[in-house]
């Protein structure tokens, strides 16, 4: 560009100061990079004040850094006084016309300069490396003879897409439409024509860096956008994670009822298809979940009661069709602000808790039951006990004082009174063993059964209170724990007697109904007692609640025998008024079974011969009356397993052998071990005998042991028909 067609120098120069060149600054054309202008800075103003604080990640002052490209050495002088002085009146008039009265701040440009095109890219080259690119390249359209402006612009962009570029030019070097073509549609680009006039060289350079500026910005924004989504989208799939690996169910929804989330545990938990989250489907859910429960009714009630009060949080338990117990708890999910969004359904399965939980519980209040009953049962224990032992005794007494036994008449009477009151003395402490007994058995269950002996254990305590009224109708049976529905019996019973005070049994009453409904077998335990006042009966079953007397009971009685029947899918409730007595039913349903076979009656053929019986006890008076009582066999006795197994090993033979079970040294567990491992065909005539086990081992025996087993105190009766049985088998 010759000076001649510099459009600066056509114009007026009075609004600027000449600038010299610095030392080291280029001759026009020379092209040598290495000589580099001297850098300086001038001062605009930027309407209401300085420079102003940057985005997070953007450089911490705003970048006006300007690059010349111009082989016209006065060009890059003109430029610099234009950038400076434009605190003058020509701009301050105008921004005051703009603007109003502002208090103006200046800001400085940084400008470089180039005088060919490849010393201009070798600059931008070397800024971005730097980490201090330019905001804007001034570049003029014509440098002979180096690269054209256009050129230079194409290899600048290569190097810093983001430079905003002016093209100054006097000439029509290329048409828009070719400049278009060649660079595609661009917001970095301007052309400016010459010649220009100060307000355009200033405004532009403000523009443009806070162009860039903005840019930069907005780059670095939609950056960190970018990062907080992926962070968001880590965090969520974090939760996620978190959310499926739970042991618990999780249901999320929403204030207008619709599912925002679920994990899969709460659909394995209530057996629900994945797709029973989508929004449209909670009806289907709602409607499953309460198809799962035991009181539908009892639980929408409480969800529609939470909907209503969104703040509120609840902890209960659901009890399942199925046996399962499901602890949930609510609460709202609130927003930063604090206000509830939705509500979170947290649902954990704590069946197995609650069985270990009442399992513990049934021990302690079955022994405390026990311990409240000593007394009676003692009673109702020394009361046989005295006629039986007095009975024997008189018999001993009369025939050592005349040398000759009683009459046979009166001999018979007198043992006869005396076997009655042991017999009935054995049926007190077998009732007994199964109300203590920890192995509990399921299987098939005679209520009515179960109800005499829990009759038969509080009868002390019921005696002197009211007469039992039996109104039993035939019922099958139920399938269950015999041992634990005793329990529950027993507890009613009990309660039933202690409504009702001492001595007025004439004028009361306890009434105990069996009926079947059809589905299921209803129990009902009435009295005519004192009765439940109104604001107590709602509370009758809940833990530790109880209106007895301090040491009358732990108030754990109706709590733990609801538990009980639920567990048996079955339902305890009462009804009851002051005055009125009380009546408390039990609902259990039937036994689901298929109908048995009934097997053909064989009558079994009479045994001829011999057995030969081994009896294995320390306890030599047991031994002996087995030897008497078998005495139509062989019996070989051993007080101690040692001599009994030396006789087997040597090889002695017997068709029956019954061995205590808990004896000092060597057990009947050990002689059954020896036995199966040296002579197991003689492993399976073993009968066991005994007055209960007593240790977890000998429990655990006789749960999987599959040798018969005959408790004590027994029958003689009992013995010779199991002998007369193992020969029958022989045959």
């Amino acid at each position: 560009m010759s000076r001649s067609d510099d459009p600066l120098r056509s114009r007026s120069t009075r609004a600027f100061r000449s600038t010299q060149p610095g030392p080291g600054e280029r001759r026009r054309g020379s092209g040598c990079v290495g000589e580099r202008d001297a850098r300086r800075r001038v001062t605009p103003v930027l309407p209401g004040g300085g420079p102003g604080t940057s985005e997070r990640g953007v450089m911490s002052e705003p970048n006006r850094r300007i690059l010349i490209v111009d082989d016209n050495r006065a060009i890059h002088d003109d430029v610099r006084k234009i950038l400076r002085n434009r605190a003058t009146s020509e701009v301050s008039d105008l921004e005051s016309e703009l603007f109003g009265t502002q208090n103006t701040q200046v800001i400085a440009f940084e400008i470089d300069s180039a005088y060919q095109g490849d010393d201009g890219v070798e600059l931008v080259r070397a800024a971005r490396a730097a980490g201090r690119p330019y905001a804007l390249a001034l570049v003029d359209m014509r440098m002979p003879p180096g690269i054209d402006g256009l050129h230079t612009i194409a290899m600048m962009w290569e190097v810093d897409p983001d430079l905003q570029v002016v093209i100054c030019t006097a000439f029509s070097d290329a048409s828009w439409d070719n400049i278009v073509q060649r660079f595609g549609p661009t917001d970095r680009l301007l052309i400016l024509k010459k010649p220009f006039d100060l307000a355009e060289v200033s405004q532009l350079a403000l523009a443009l860096t806070e162009k860039w500026q903005l840019a930069r910005q907005a780059r670095t924004r939609v950056t960190e956008l970018a990062q907080s989504r992926a962070d968001l989208a880590a965090s969520l799939a974090l939760a996620r994670a978190v959310q499926e690996a739970t042991a618990d169910g999780l249901l999320v929804v929403g204030p207008d009822r619709k599912i925002v989330t679920a994990n899969r545990r709460f659909l394995e938990m209530w057996k629900l298809p994945a797709d029973a989250i989508a929004a449209d489907h909670r009806t289907y859910l709602l409607r499953s979940v309460l198809d799962h429960v035991v009181d539908p009714d009892a639980v929408m009630t409480r969800i529609n009661y939470l909907y209503e009060h969104p703040e509120e949080t609840g902890n209960d338990e659901l009890r399942l069709k199925d046996g399962r117990i499901i602890e949930r708890w609510t609460g709202p999910v609130r927003s930063d602000t604090g206000h509830a969004q939705a509500r979170l359904w947290w649902f954990r399965d704590v069946t197995v808790r609650r069985r270990l939980e009442l399992d513990r519980a049934v021990v302690i209040e079955r022994m405390a039951a026990m311990g409240r009953l000593a007394a009676g049962v003692g009673h109702e224990i020394n009361n046989p006990l005295t006629y039986a032992l007095g009975n024997i005794e008189s018999l001993l007494e009369s025939s050592a004082a005349s040398g000759t036994p009683p009459p046979a008449s009166e001999l018979v009477e007198r043992l006869q009174e005396a076997r009655d009151g042991l017999a009935r003395i054995r049926v007190i402490v077998r009732d007994l063993q199964n109300l203590a007994r920890a192995e509990e058995t399921h299987g098939e269950v005679d209520v009515q059964q179960v109800i005499e002996q829990a009759i038969q254990i509080a009868s002390a305590e019921v005696r002197h209170r009211a007469p039992i009224v039996r109104r039993y109708q035939p019922v099958p049976p139920i399938m269950g724990c015999r041992i634990r529905l005793g329990q529950v019996f027993l507890n009613l019973i009990i309660n039933a007697a202690q409504a009702i005070p001492e001595g007025q049994s004439a004028s009361n009453r306890i009434e105990i109904a069996i009926r079947d409904t059809g589905t299921t077998i209803v129990i009902e335990v009435s009295d005519t007692g004192a009765g439940i006042a109104p604001e107590h009966l709602h509370r009758i079953f809940e833990p530790f609640f109880t209106t007895k007397e301090v040491g009358a009971g732990t108030g754990l009685g109706l709590s733990i025998s609801r538990d009980i029947v639920a567990a048996h899918n079955g339902t305890l409730s009462a009804r009851s008024a002051p005055g009125g007595g009380t009546t408390m039913t039990v609902a259990l349903p039937h036994a689901e079974r298929a109908p048995a076979a009934t097997p053909p009656v064989v009558e079994p053929a009479p045994v001829s011969r011999r057995a030969r019986v081994l009896v294995i006890d320390d306890e030599p008076l047991i031994a002996r009356i087995l030897q008497r009582g078998l005495a139509r066999h062989q019996v070989v006795v051993a007080n101690q397993a040692r001599d009994a197994l030396a006789r087997i090993q040597r090889g002695e033979t017997f068709d029956v052998i019954f061995c205590d079970l808990m004896m000092p040294d060597v057990s009947g567990i050990d002689v059954h071990e020896y036995l199966l491992r040296e002579h197991p065909k003689v492993a399976e005539r073993v009968v066991f005998m005994t007055g209960g086990a007593f240790t977890s081992k000998a429990k655990s025996f006789l749960a999987t042991v599959t040798n018969e087993r005959i408790d004590k105190p027994f029958s003689l009766s009992q013995i010779n028909k199991l002998v007369d049985r193992h020969l029958e088998l022989a045959r």
